[in-house]
């Protein structure tokens, strides 16, 4: 793994140790979801920016996130063939 993979892998692990600590914070939980989108982990990004918006309510970061992968998941796991 490259230093940026391990760079973000560390900053993700403190963020989780932080989030244990702090579950109702959801600015832990953005900061996390943006790390998570960067490295290519969309399902975990999409979980931490839901729980943002349920922490928060409306977040037009978070939403606009939200939007974009459920775009991609869509597009992910549709059926070409049979639209």
């Amino acid at each position: 793994m490259d230093t940026m993979n391990d760079s973000l892998r560390e900053e993700i692990e403190a963020l989780d140790r932080a989030v244990d600590r702090t579950p109702d914070d959801s600015a832990l939980y953005m900061r996390r979801g943006k790390l998570h989108h960067k490295a290519g982990a969309f399902d975990k990004a999409l979980n931490d920016f839901l729980r943002v918006r349920e922490l928060s309510g409306p977040n037009p970061e978070a939403d606009g996130y939200i939007d974009m992968l459920r775009e991609i998941f869509a597009f992910r796991y549709g059926d070409l063939y049979n639209p």
